[in-house]
């Protein structure tokens, strides 16, 4: 039998469904990765199942990412997540007769640096960062202590927001909440991934500094405190004041990031670390941010300086956290972690 006769022979309704086989559309299919940030395979799945319905493709994306996000979430939930970004977020928020200034940090972690510089994983954290900025509300009584922790079950429920420096926001996160957008972000890269912690300021006048990444996310990330000393309300200050208090927070979250202090004033340290200390003063200039001297100027204190800087202000509370702190990291072995790469574990 000859090859015509075999086709001869081919029902006529196998030939059609052939024949009418559904082709992804061009433009759409370009326009799906670049919204959706899929791979080009499953894009084109989307618009073959969905018939070139662009809405109906976004749609049975989001479900088929939750699905295989799931299933890999679960596979990988008791794996190390000891590498990450810390991100911070701020924004002045106008408010009757001045401004209100605000800044939020958070951890977020997975299992190796690799995936930590990863674009997903790096704008997953920066809208992270900026739903812990958009949806907290301080609860602080205390406005000498002005950062407070986010409870994470809180914001792991709230719905993902764009970050402040985003131009575009990319729909497939819209409606989705946190929790939602790691679990797919763990189908996508293969790792697990947690958010660790997050802090917000509300209170005072307040800026970031990141070490180790670029401007909002990195390994070491800081953020300073501080309150006009002359006003009781920031809404007396009028803009240059503003500039020049943030500008000089950012210095001195510069400060902590380096200097690593752990206490702001000299009253902050437990009696039972005092009474350990040899050299007092030494000590002193070491762990307190306020003794410390100024890195730039270390002829003055982190206090003289910011007195001299900002007419009089004073720094009130300063937070600085480090990738991994505090978790214990598995030693893995390098041949055996590409051969479970290799097996799809």
């Amino acid at each position: 039998m000859n090859r015509l006769n075999v086709i001869r022979t081919v029902p006529q309704v196998l030939l059609r469904r052939y024949t009418t086989a559904i082709k992804p559309d061009i433009k759409l299919l370009k326009e799906l990765r670049k919204e959706t940030e899929v791979s080009m395979s499953k894009a084109k799945e989307a618009l073959i199942k969905t018939n070139n319905d662009y809405a109906k493709a976004l749609v049975w994306l989001s479900e088929d990412a939750q699905i295989s996000g799931a299933k890999k979430a679960q596979k990988v939930s008791g794996r190390t997540a000891g590498e990450g970004l810390i991100t911070t977020a701020s924004v002045e928020v106008p408010v009757s007769n001045g401004f209100k200034s605000k800044s939020t940090i958070i951890e977020l972690n997975c299992e190796t640096d690799f995936v930590s510089r990863n674009d997903v994983f790096k704008n997953l954290a920066s809208r992270i960062a900026a739903t812990s900025l958009l949806m907290h509300e301080s609860s602080l009584s205390n406005k000498a202590c002005s950062i407070e922790n986010i409870p994470i079950d809180d914001l792991l429920n709230a719905p993902l927001m764009p970050h402040p420096s985003e131009t575009e926001l990319n729909s497939a996160h819209i409606g989705k909440t946190i929790k939602e957008s790691i679990v797919e972000t763990i189908g996508k890269l293969g790792e697990n991934i947690t958010l660790r912690r997050a802090a917000v300021v509300s209170e005072g006048v307040s800026a970031s500094y990141i070490h180790g990444g670029d401007a909002n996310s990195g390994k070491i990330g800081g953020i300073a405190v501080l309150q006009p000393k002359k006003v009781t309300n920031l809404t007396e200050l009028n803009e240059a004041n503003i500039d020049t208090l943030l500008k000089t927070a950012r210095q001195v979250a510069r400060q902590v990031v380096g200097f690593n202090p752990t206490y702001l004033n000299s009253k902050d340290i437990p009696d039972s670390v005092l009474q350990a200390q040899t050299n007092l003063e030494e000590f002193e200039e070491t762990h307190v941010l306020n003794k410390q001297k100024y890195l730039l100027n270390p002829e003055l204190t982190i206090s003289e300086y910011v007195n001299q800087a900002a007419d009089g202000a004073e720094v009130i509370d300063f937070i600085r956290w480090e990738v991994g702190e505090g978790i214990e990291k598995k030693e893995n072995n390098f041949a055996d972690e590409v051969l479970n790469a290799a097996r799809g574990n």
